[in-house]
């Protein structure tokens, strides 16, 4: 796999996770109400538990690296992408609370991803097979997912709270669209990992 190749796959998928809307995405767009740079603040909490667990992920995978770990980890984070984009199709439509949270935004952003099973799941499922993906470039690949991977948090949902405050009605009522691009990417991607992993272990 190429670097470029890589980078493009971390984009599309981080992309698509942050952009549906979720916890994260509501909190980003009540906050942005009151402070239009909140987004910046929830993404740099959320950061501070990700990080560590992209950097766990990726030592032990180099630890115990090999083409069958790297296809059974493919298949279950392709599964999962494939429940998550059928989660998205049949998910409801979501509420945002207009009432400014008394919690920093930057806690905010951390204690939303530990209360997120979801997060977990994806980090152990389609973020490991990320993480294992940039073991191939060495540090360099660690480097690169970790800055593209929360490049994508900061800017999209930095982009949300920054606009909110005039156009939170556009965004309440976008929820529909970004569900159904998001759902696209995860079903695509799903898909992939799922034929890349079947490959490979039937070709081994």
């Amino acid at each position: 796999m190429e670097v470029l190749e890589f980078i493009l796959i971390v984009i599309l998928i981080s992309l698509s996770g942050v952009m549906a809307p979720g916890p994260l995405f509501a909190t980003a767009v009540s906050e942005g109400r009151y402070n239009k740079f909140s987004g910046l603040l929830i993404s740099t909490g959320h950061a501070i538990v990700e990080v560590p667990i992209i950097i766990a992920l990726f030592f032990f995978g180099a630890l115990f690296t090999g083409e069958f770990l790297k296809s059974v980890v493919g298949i279950i984070g392709g599964a999962f992408l494939i429940y998550m984009a059928f989660m998205e199709i049949n998910s409801k439509k979501r509420e945002f609370n207009g009432k400014r949270t008394s919690i920093r935004a930057i806690i905010t952003g951390s204690a939303m991803s530990l209360a997120n099973p979801y997060f977990l799941i994806w980090w152990m499922s389609v973020g490991f097979s990320l993480a294992l993906r940039a073991i191939s470039f060495g540090l360099v690949g660690l480097i690169i997912f970790i800055i593209v991977h929360e490049l994508c948090d900061f800017g999209w949902l930095g982009f949300v709270s920054y606009t909110s405050s005039k156009t939170v009605e556009i965004w309440e009522k976008s929820q529909n669209i970004l569900s159904m691009v998001s759902a696209g990417i995860f079903l695509i991607f799903g898909i992939y990992f799922l034929y890349s992993g079947l490959t490979s272990i039937l070709a081994g």
